[in-house]
């Protein structure tokens, strides 16, 4: 058996650990604030519980493979076609469409550094050669050295937006004139994980540039506003040229019957979407706030989780919360040793975090 040669140096995603490894791995006792993983601190719809509930005792059957009701559902809630929706086990699954039905061995991709990591495993995984352009002193896409960095080979760019972990955003103007300038060769992949937590009207959303007839693929996710990242649902909109060469090579049946469900009812619970970006954008207010008035660094964040520099505190901090139960992502593999990145709680997470930190420095 010969694995394949560019698999070689392949290491596995990083993922966040979980509130029952952290505890063990800590021996911790008491309750634990996991504010690491950019999860939704509300917990699940009540909706999305009923729902999963009355279909349990379907789960031996099959779900209907075209997913008809919930593109249906987000057709109507974007004004596009149905046929423009592709469906995802997480956003994640169509960036791997993309690699499959768009990218060949040895032709490129270009993603900013840092950004998430999946773009650059699924190149490694299928042997795409990567561009990876710095993000700007301000911690923002770098647009003009990624339109330096295009050559016929480069067939997708990925962009996330807001930008993980910094939360940065570009205005309007600056993205029409970057793409403006794209060649009609290179798909720009717009990823609005957390796109539903932008409130600067001066903020463009992807599907403003698919109308604008932009060749951009937008990337959503039902895991950070809608409360179901354990379910492991996503989706994309795009043009139609391209949505059905995307869903030719999607697999029958890759979202299972309780995401799909769970889908449907957390899109008619407004109450709940509404609670869930207003919790996260007064909390990202309070603790911009607070922070900046301990004397640290925050950058500017449209997403669920702030940046924050804390300098030669950061190590202790971070390892001193952490004993404490209170989780937080550091940033030391993205190539800032001095930040770590908060997302945001619930009121009472928010408030013990700064009083936490208070103690500490």
């Amino acid at each position: 058996m010969k694995i394949k040669s560019h698999l070689k140096n392949l290491s596995p995603y990083p993922p966040g650990k979980t509130v029952n490894e952290i505890r063990k791995e800590l021996n911790l006792s008491g309750k634990i604030y996991k504010m690491n993983s950019n999860e939704n601190p509300l917990g699940p719809s009540p909706k999305v519980i009923e729902a999963i509930k009355d279909c349990l005792s379907q789960v031996h059957h099959y779900p209907e493979a075209s997913y008809r009701e919930l593109k249906k559902a987000l057709a109507e809630k974007w004004n596009v076609l149905p046929e423009q929706i592709i469906l995802g086990n997480g956003s994640n699954e169509i960036i791997e469409f993309i690699f499959k039905a768009l990218v060949n061995p040895g032709e490129e991709i270009i993603v900013s550094n840092p950004s998430f990591l999946m773009y650059e495993k699924f190149a490694q995984i299928y042997g795409v050669n990567i561009k990876s352009i710095p993000l700007t002193e301000n911690l923002t896409h770098n647009f003009d050295e990624i339109l330096k960095n295009i050559s016929e080979k480069t067939k997708v760019i990925f962009l996330d937006h807001p930008q993980n972990p910094s939360g940065s955003v570009l205005n309007r103007e600056a993205w029409k004139t970057f793409l403006k300038k794209v060649p009609p060769f290179t798909l720009v992949v717009v990823d609005e994980a957390y796109g539903e937590f932008i409130n600067d009207p001066s903020i463009p959303l992807g599907i403003e540039f698919l109308k604008d007839s932009y060749k951009v693929l937008i990337l959503r996710t039902f895991s950070k506003a809608y409360g179901l990242a354990g379910l492991r649902l996503g989706y994309g909109i795009t043009f139609l040229e391209l949505s059905k060469i995307l869903d030719l090579v999607r697999q029958p049946f890759n979202i299972n019957l309780l995401a799909y469900k769970a889908g449907l009812a957390v899109l008619q619970d407004k109450e709940y979407i509404e609670k869930s970006i207003k919790l996260v954008i007064e909390g990202r207010k309070y603790l911009t706030e607070s922070l900046t008035d301990l004397g640290f660094r925050v950058y500017p964040s449209q997403a669920n989780f702030i940046m924050v520099d804390f300098g030669e505190k950061a190590e202790k901090i971070y390892q001193e919360l952490l004993k404490r139960g209170i989780l937080i992502r550091s940033l030391k593999a993205y190539g800032y040793p001095n930040a770590l990145r908060i997302s945001i709680g619930l009121p009472e997470e928010n408030r013990i975090l700064v009083e936490n930190i208070k103690k500490l420095i």
